[in-house]
């Protein structure tokens, strides 16, 4: 089937798609570790993804993702979440995702959210539910708002099934502008977790790979296996696990003390819970 205008916009697809893209492309804040910035302007994103093969995190691959559903033929909407991780006063709208429409009916696609996100898109709709790479998927109507959670081994205790919340999102629609607002608090902000840690992932159906500056998270064949890893350790992780060279330090994460935050940004109260 060629995937080209509105005929090739269906269900089919967009699974296609969404799982090829997750596939291809890293989850990554490489960019922001080497004291660069991050532009959620198309070609840019699409300089950076196709030309010089690299990732890079949500406001980059959901803009990129709808650029391919809306040439495929599918009519998208962004709407902006709020990761549900820390304090719920702390929450904000640092998230994106996409509400995709298949036929009249509204599905969440979601190609950035790190190794713990979708692979295929699900329906938006209360109660939907869906196996994902040794996840459980459900979606679920919390008063204003959606939360897509996930039932699945715990990396802490292995032998544990833990329920988590990812995220929730609210369909009210989002413009570009409000993508680059966000963008922008994300990957500058002195308390983001885009800046205190170095973050390489990726999920394929054989499995889910985490690097972070300071251990390796894998989910494979219904177990999960964490271990620590030390800074000198980076570079060959990086190259064994996902086949990149990691851009020379020193790395933003670095300026951050033992519990991942300066005095600077203590003073400014903490920030958004952020995946």
């Amino acid at each position: 089937m060629s995937l080209h205008g509105p005929a090739a916009a269906d269900l089919d697809a967009l699974r296609r798609l969404h799982t090829a893209h997750r596939e291809t492309f890293l989850f990554d804040n490489l960019s922001i570790q080497a004291g660069g910035g991050i532009s959620v302007a198309l070609e840019d994103i699409e300089r950076k993804f196709l030309d010089e093969r690299r990732g890079g995190y949500c406001f980059e691959h959901n803009t990129l993702f709808t650029a391919v559903l809306n040439d495929v033929g599918f009519g998208t909407t962004a709407l902006l979440g709020r990761v549900r991780r820390g304090p719920p006063e702390r929450w904000c709208r640092t998230h994106m995702v996409l509400k995709v429409d298949v036929a009249g009916e509204p599905w969440l696609a979601d190609v950035g959210f790190g190794a713990l996100g979708l692979l295929e898109p699900i329906p938006l709709q209360e109660g939907a539910q869906g196996r994902q790479v040794d996840l459980e998927y459900s979606l679920r109507r919390d008063g204003p708002v959606w939360v897509l959670s996930t039932l699945g081994p715990d990396p802490t205790a292995p032998d544990r099934i833990t329920a988590t919340d990812l995220y929730e999102f609210s369909e009210d629609p989002q413009t570009p502008g409000d993508v680059e607002v966000a963008n922008h608090y994300t990957s500058t902000h002195p308390n983001s977790m885009f800046r205190r840690n170095l973050i390489v992932q990726q999920t394929t159906r054989k499995g889910r790979t985490m690097l972070r500056h300071d251990g390796i998270t894998r989910y494979q064949d219904g177990t999960v296996i964490a271990e620590t890893v030390d800074a000198a350790q980076l570079p060959a992780a990086a190259r064994d696990l996902f086949g990149i060279d990691l851009p020379p330090g020193p790395y933003v994460f670095e300026q951050y003390g033992r519990d991942g935050r300066t005095p600077a940004a203590t003073n400014l109260g903490g920030s958004c819970s952020l995946i």
